[in-house]
């Protein structure tokens, strides 16, 4: 890797003390920060990629567990509560 290519990288930033020790432990054996960092990276797993069919599927799951009843609109609700003049009952 050349110098200009180094430049050209994106910096992390290591923010938890306890994540700085550990890495400054790593790279006692000569190793460079951006190997350790890259190693750890490939050893953790790859999130796994969305389902979109089996997403819907557990929606719909979900759904189907869920009582289905007949709510009463706005129009029902106000002609219950108010006359034909607007005024309450």
């Amino acid at each position: 890797m050349t110098a200009t290519a180094r430049r050209n990288q994106t910096a992390i930033t290591i923010r938890s003390a306890r994540a700085a020790e550990r890495l400054a432990l790593l790279t006692r054996d000569g190793r460079s920060q951006a190997s350790v960092v890259e190693e750890a990276l490939d050893r953790m797993p790859l999130p796994a990629v969305a389902d979109r069919a089996r997403i819907r599927e557990e929606i719909r799951l979900l759904l189907a567990r869920v009582p289905k009843g007949t709510y009463p609109t706005m129009q029902e609700i106000d002609a219950e509560m108010y006359d034909e003049n607007g005024m309450p009952r």
